[in-house]
């Protein structure tokens, strides 16, 4: 399958899921008035890849700001990667960036972390 390359934009993030070294990365911002929109076709991608894909996943969260229904995307994405480390007895990595003075965004990454057991989360400082 072909890795997903989806440029930045204004209100959206850069998305790169490279299918060769299994590095998914998602950067920038993410504040789109319809979210849903913008995350549908990765979210359709991301199962598509994740039902022929058997090895492990390195999710890297570069996020500097991202609003309510990004949010609700990103958790999205996690309960499928979560669900893909548990049947497939898989490892998934989960990168979480913050800026050192962020503690909204390390905060979020904290929520993250508490509500998916099955990923490996490592907070990180951009």
């Amino acid at each position: 399958m072909k890795s997903l390359i989806i440029t930045q934009e204004k209100y959206t993030p850069y998305i790169s899921f490279n299918t060769n070294t299994n590095i998914f990365d998602i950067a920038g911002e993410s504040y789109s008035e319809d979210a849903f929109v913008f995350y549908q076709a990765l979210l359709k991608w991301l199962s598509d890849y994740l039902k022929v894909n058997q090895r492990p996943i390195t999710l890297n969260f570069r996020l500097l700001y991202f609003n309510t229904s990004s949010s609700q995307a990103i958790f999205h994405i996690l309960e499928m990667l979560e669900e893909y480390a548990e049947d497939g007895n898989v490892d998934v990595q989960v990168n979480w960036y913050a800026k050192p003075n962020d503690s909204s965004m390390m905060e979020d990454g904290l929520y993250y972390q508490d509500n998916f057991d099955a990923l490996s989360f490592n907070m990180k400082t951009l």
